[in-house]
């Protein structure tokens, strides 16, 4: 699935992914309720691919919500489009000549004035403060300007400042692009600017990034670049920090949509979530470097799809778009990444290949060095400081890990924001810490409030969480946030929230602090904080994806010999407490109504008693009632080619086999035909009876529901 997008600026606020529209909607009002008629020089400042051309498209949409009369005449030069020319003051003045008197009947007057005043001041404003290389203009543009008859240019001024003050209609005038001009045209616009700055009802409105604005000045004027912009810019304005909530879901937005078409079975959400915090999340700094990154991925993608990791190809196209010297590196270097830790093809003594590793990462820029090479040890075990041996590249080359030596040249082929958390909203929260109730009930309350991008506010709470878990929740309150998300976490749970297989659902979100929590509490306490938390909360779900997280760990530490957050042990006695939870609860109605159901009844038979399990789903599904509510909870949803057509459509599945453990498949198949032939199947288990019934009948006569093409049609 290719989905290029075209790096443009969004102009309608509906289209607002980053939370530049309510910024925007308050720099256009101020702009209309400015009192004065004196000239004004607005600045926004910010980075390159940060958005400020978009809050520019913004406030011209809310100008255009004004009233007539509050509303200004908006006139946009985009010096870029000049750029090379000689005479950029000429081009600004011509394009305020061209635009002005079509705009409003009383500046009609102005075209001849303008034409006027630019042929008289032009070249004598390109000349001013001119020096070093740019001096070497001086004598043509002398030439040009003597030759042709002096105009009076004071009178000029005056008449198009008469003109202006008496009109009573401001004029806006937006410049952007400046920080793509050379050094040289940098200077000249704001040459320009401040000898023009003082026109009445004038306001200007530029954007640039101001640190390469003033390196530009001082390197062509060599007066201090900041202090000169300060003489010019009245009101400036920092272009708001984008919301890395916002950013993320686009991202992961984007990325569905580059990699949609990744085969089941090769897409890992944990090795996901470890790579994308460890490495990726860092290098996505502005909404550019998500349309950058992602159209790279659109085209570079669909060539290996099926032949590669998807995981490890994001993370290594991540390396090549942001960070190519790198990625030219570990190319040109197989031997030293690829393979596993003892791989013959790697003769070099222990100490070059620690100066060689050492050399890469002293090369990257300081705030990336410890997340790249994080990064790269993921996708390149070799590299790291744990052990891997031989054994490990059969399991590498199933995942088709670009650490395979023979799959390693695959990859090489080729304002605040409306919605968004306030500080003062997520202190608010933390303010709840001491009371697992209250903390509980806040995160509940935000799931009912809806971003602009559809997100809950809860999944919004739960992402910025993890930034205070280090230190902002106090040891003794440590104990109370953990009850209260083993409590109501599963509430949380919210498919609006799961943008697609790169997203990580809310379980995961709530479940990642408590993990990170347990780190600050004494080893010999952990066990006891969470057996208590288990048996007073009701988010079976996200206790069971910390207990298996947990148990992961131990299974890896027996290979890295590393320290674990609890001891085998430990887990036994909490997977024995979750079980006698999962025991209360599943007599309670509400039991069945769990969004992760089939995950929990899963849990509880591989940890518990299968027998238990069995008689639970044996009494639930005595009753028709009970059979048709149960058989949705497992329904999934594979993507699969629709013949002749080849788009990809959800096909729901539903293979008897796979509740084989609950229930007596035939007896129930029976007793489902039977349903259906007496029209008595409900709307919501249609599709789920629909599934199992024909999967059964598969299985029947020998086709296996799972076998490549078998829903092909």
């Amino acid at each position: 699935m290719t989905s290029l997008s075209a790096d443009r600026p969004s102009t309608d606020p509906k289209e607002d992914l980053f939370g530049h529209a309510p910024f925007a909607k308050s720099l256009a009002d101020s702009i209309c309720r400015y009192p004065g008629n004196d000239g004004l020089v607005l600045a926004l400042y910010g980075p390159w691919g940060s958005g400020k051309s978009t809050v520019l498209g913004y406030v011209n949409h809310y100008l255009e919500q004004q009233p007539e009369d509050n509303r200004p005449v908006v006139v946009t030069f985009n010096p870029w489009w000049f750029s090379g020319q000689e005479n950029l003051a000429r081009a600004f003045l011509g394009q305020l000549q061209a635009v002005l008197p079509t705009k409003n009947e009383k500046f009609k007057k102005l075209g001849d004035l303008l034409g006027d005043f630019a042929e008289g001041v032009g070249g004598l404003i390109d000349l001013s403060g001119m020096t070093g290389g740019a001096a070497g203009k001086l004598g043509k543009l002398i030439g040009m300007v003597t030759k042709r008859k002096p105009k009076d240019v004071p009178a000029l001024k005056s008449e198009i400042s008469k003109i202006l003050k008496e009109a009573k209609k401001r004029v806006l005038i937006v410049i952007d692009d400046i920080d793509r001009l050379t050094p040289d045209e940098t200077r000249q616009l704001f040459t320009v600017i401040k000898a023009l700055a003082d026109f009445p009802n004038v306001v200007y409105l530029l954007a640039f990034d101001r640190e390469v604005a003033a390196q530009a000045i001082e390197q062509q004027s060599g007066m201090p670049g900041e202090r000169y912009l300060e003489k010019i810019i009245q009101v400036p304005f920092e272009l708001p920090p984008i919301d890395r909530v916002a950013l993320r879901a686009a991202l992961f937005k984007r990325l569905n949509q580059a990699l949609g078409d990744t085969p089941d079975g090769l897409f890992n959400q944990s090795y996901w979530t470890n790579v994308f915090h460890d490495g990726i999340d860092p290098l996505i700094q502005v909404p550019r470097d998500v349309v950058r990154f992602t159209n790279t991925l659109s085209v570079t993608y669909p060539a290996v799809c099926g032949e590669v990791n998807p995981v490890d190809f994001i993370a290594l196209e991540a390396i090549r778009v942001f960070l190519p010297p790198l990625y030219d590196l570990v190319r040109t270097n197989q031997d030293r990444f690829a393979g596993h830790s003892r791989d013959g093809g790697y003769q070099e003594d222990r100490n070059a290949k620690q100066a060689f590793h050492q050399q890469w990462v002293a090369e990257l820029p300081e705030r990336l060095r410890d997340s790249t090479q994080a990064l790269l040890e993921r996708v390149f075990p070799k590299i790291g400081q744990m052990g891997y041996g031989a054994d490990w590249l059969a399991e590498w080359r199933r995942e088709l890990r670009a650490c395979h030596p023979d799959l390693f040249p695959v990859y090489f082929r080729l304002a605040v924001p409306q919605g968004a958390i306030l500080r003062s909203e997520m202190m608010a929260l933390l303010a709840l810490a001491g009371s697992a109730a209250d903390f509980g009930a806040a995160l509940v309350r935000a799931k009912t409030e809806r971003r602009p991008d559809g997100l809950s506010k809860a999944r919004a709470l739960l992402e910025r969480l993890m930034d205070h878990v280090e230190q902002e929740i106090a040891d003794e309150h440590i104990p109370t946030v953990i009850q209260a998300l083993f409590d109501v976490g599963d509430l949380l749970i919210d498919p609006a929230d799961e943008r697609g297989m790169f997203d990580f659902g809310n379980i995961s979100r709530a479940s990642r602090p408590v993990y990170h929590l347990l780190k600050r509490v004494p080893a010999d306490q952990r066990t006891d904080i969470l057996d208590e938390a288990i048996k007073a909360g009701n988010a079976l779900a996200v206790q069971s994806w910390l207990l298996q997280a947990v148990d992961e760990e131990i299974t890896k530490a027996t290979v890295s010999g590393e320290r674990t957050q609890l001891t085998a042990d430990e887990v036994t006695r909490l997977k024995a407490t979750w079980i006698s939870r999962v025991r209360m609860l599943s007599a309670n109605a509400d039991f069945m109504d769990h969004p992760e159901l089939s995950r929990l009844l899963s849990m509880w038979r591989h940890w518990g008693d299968g027998a238990e399990t069995r008689a639970w789903c044996d009494r639930v599904t005595a009753s028709d009632d009970g059979l048709l509510a149960l058989l949705p909870k497992f329904v999934q949803y594979t993507r699969s080619h629709t013949l002749g057509d080849w788009a990809m459509r959800l096909q729901p599945r539903l293979n008897p086999n796979w509740l084989e453990n609950y229930i007596d498949t035939a007896c129930c198949a029976e007793r489902l035909n039977e349903l259906s032939r007496k029209n008595a199947i409900p709307d919501a288990a249609q599709e789920a009876v629909t599934q199992f019934l024909r999967e059964f009948e598969m299985l029947k006569v020998g086709k296996n529901p799972d076998g490549d093409g078998a829903f092909d049609e």
